[in-house]
């Protein structure tokens, strides 16, 4: 479903865009992401819903952004953005586990649960695995400070034994049920 004139996102985008154009863009971007997470979080839902997980929002040189509602009980597995990426997160929750790298080979991941409302700062080199351990549908936007689609970004096999070249259908298709030990509450 495309976005309704009326769309809080379009708002969002516009705001965004301008945080972007400033000389200090990091920490103007998360600003405004903070500010847009707390009154999209205080809607108490979704503010746009799809079928899809990811939904495009803008994609320009110095810019991307996305509106992210996981589903729940998924993990979507390893991989890296090789941009500055902040997540802010209106609805639900989810969890990051975030790799050491070493020889391209992923070691033991640390674990960070976040709930809504809240904005995360992903550094570009950092690798990690996204899940939604809740019960629910979580929504997000996620700001990359570049061209995410002209990122040279990798992918991981689930072992984390093996990166390849990102491709958006092959991390969407390797999405997997999350396991009992990464989600303990389930059980």
């Amino acid at each position: 479903m495309p976005l309704q004139a009326n769309s809080p996102l379009h708002v969002a985008i516009k705001d965004i865009i301008s945080a972007a154009e400033s000389t200090d863009r990091l920490h103007r971007i998360e600003a405004v992401l903070r500010d847009l997470t707390h009154r999209f979080h205080s809607s108490g839902g979704l503010v746009h819903e799809e079928a899809d997980d990811e939904v495009l929002l803008l994609a320009s040189p110095i810019l991307t952004i996305y509106h992210i509602t996981l589903s729940p009980g998924l993990h979507y597995p390893p991989h890296n953005h090789l941009l500055d990426a902040l997540i802010g997160i209106y609805h639900g929750g989810e969890t990051n586990f975030v790799y050491p790298v070493s020889a391209a080979r992923l070691g033991v991941p640390e674990r960070h649960d976040v709930a809504a409302p809240t904005v995360v700062h992903l550094a570009s080199h950092s690798v990690h695995s996204v899940a939604n351990t809740g019960s629910t549908r979580s929504g997000a936007l996620h700001v990359y400070l570049g061209d995410l689609a002209r990122s040279s970004r990798q992918l991981w096999n689930l072992q984390g034994t093996q990166a390849l070249p990102f491709d958006n259908a092959r991390y969407l298709a390797s999405a997997r049920p999350l396991s009992a030990s990464e989600n303990p509450g389930s059980s």
